[in-house]
């Protein structure tokens, strides 16, 4: 006996279904589309508000000697990253938000690539998730950069810097200004002028090396445990006390103060070699 015209159309509609629902994930693990955006130009006003907020979005900042902002994206899996750009203020603008962030269905999957040329004298906040942070050659009034599970690193740069991050190393080389630091589970690793402000760097499990570079005018305060601490290679600025060690040291007249925090783990005050600057393991 034949199998009847149901059936049969049954089994095809099964087949066709079970084929798509095999196909869709290769979609999305692969990746998806990926889309780069013509360079977009923002003329910015004098002390202008640049506001950057990402989600699985990585950005990468470097200075430019105009006053026009100069911003480049690529989206990967671009179908489930919602990007826009918004300004305020008139023309030149005071406040520019650029955003990309993750819509439902591409949370593992998704993410995005946001490049900034940024003018001098402006505020920079960035929020972003699961990405770096890269900034280089810059001159800001004000930078606050915050990131989780993302590497920050700044460099060749001035400025007042505010860095937060999580299980996530952070590197700061040529900076002059005042610099705040929090990250967990992480090394902190400075080189630097520190000659104004109350400066701060934070972690846990991981180690901080700070190199004071010439110029600098500061007192630093610190404590840890169970952990290694050394001022200029030896002892002299520090004080144990069982697992515990705390640090008092100052350059010049201590103009500017800088606050270490850490434990467990070592802390460095300018050490004779930062494997991370100088090449050496």
């Amino acid at each position: 006996m034949g199998e009847s015209p149901i059936n049969f159309r049954l089994r095809i509609l099964i087949a066709i279904v079970a084929a798509f629902a095999a196909l869709a994930p290769v979609c999305v693990l692969a990746g998806g589309s990926t889309t780069t955006k013509p360079t977009e130009k923002f003329e910015l006003s004098n002390g202008a508000h640049v506001e950057v907020i990402g989600e699985n979005a990585e950005v990468r900042v470097h200075g430019v000697t105009t006053d026009t902002l100069e911003l480049t994206v690529t989206l990967n899996n671009a179908e489930f990253v919602d990007y826009f750009t918004q300004s305020f203020g008139g023309d030149p603008a005071s406040h520019l938000v650029i955003s990309a962030n993750v819509s439902a269905g591409g949370t593992t999957t998704a993410n995005s690539v946001i490049e900034i040329g940024i003018p001098a004298g402006i505020e920079l906040t960035i929020r972003t998730t699961n990405r770096a942070i890269s900034v280089d050659a810059v001159s800001i009034s004000t930078a606050i950069l915050a990131t989780s599970n993302g590497k920050i690193t700044v460099a060749n740069s001035s400025g007042d810097f505010d860095l937060n991050t999580t299980n996530s190393e952070v590197t700061v080389q040529g900076v002059d200004g005042p610099v705040n630091i929090v990250t967990t589970n992480a090394s902190v690793w400075f080189e630097g002028v520190v000659d104004e402000g109350s400066n701060s760097i934070s972690t846990t499990n991981g180690d901080i090396a700070v190199r004071l570079k010439n110029g600098s005018n500061v007192a630093v305060s610190g404590n840890t445990r169970n952990g290694d601490v050394t001022v200029n290679g030896g002892s002299d600025g520090v004080a144990r006390d069982g697992d515990r060690a705390s640090i008092s040291y100052r350059v010049d007249v201590g103009v500017a103060t800088l606050h270490l925090t850490n434990g467990p783990g070592a802390i460095h005050v300018n050490p004779p070699v930062i494997a991370v600057f100088d090449g050496e393991s």
